[in-house]
């Protein structure tokens, strides 16, 4: 049991280290050549993400960006807001349970307009008066 609880423990350092190295090439605009048409067949085989990516459903907001990873690199669940209810959390214990997958991210954005919506339902409200 020890050594497989050191294993996790290394896949999980490893995948963080891949996450935060990827996201410096984002910031720093030096994204890493990628060969889509070889890394789709690859794929073909079956997924072997490092990381699962719970994030906001915003269009702006796009892990495989953010942390310069390739196809089958994450396993992104989607949700305004960031959310998570049973069906999200049944996408994140597949992922964990039968991918394997070692590492948990929570991507969260500023000035997200489902909090916002969230937090502040009178302004739907005034927004329909507006529409009349």
């Amino acid at each position: 049991m020890a050594a497989a609880t050191t294993d996790m423990k290394q896949r999980m350092h490893e995948a963080v280290s891949k996450l935060a190295e990827g996201n410096r090439r984002y910031v720093d605009g030096a994204a890493a050549a990628k060969d889509l048409v070889a890394r789709r067949k690859e794929l073909v085989a079956g997924q072997h993400p490092f990381a699962v990516v719970v994030t906001c459903s915003d269009s702006r907001v796009v892990p495989e960006f953010i942390f310069d990873a390739n196809m089958g690199d994450l396993f992104v669940v989607r949700v305004a807001g960031n959310v998570i209810g049973p069906v999200e959390m049944g996408s994140i214990e597949y992922a964990v349970e039968h991918l394997h997958v070692p590492t948990v991210v929570i991507l969260g954005h500023t000035a997200c307009s489902a909090v916002t919506a969230a937090c502040h339902p009178e302004d739907k409200k005034e927004d329909k008066k507006e529409d009349k």
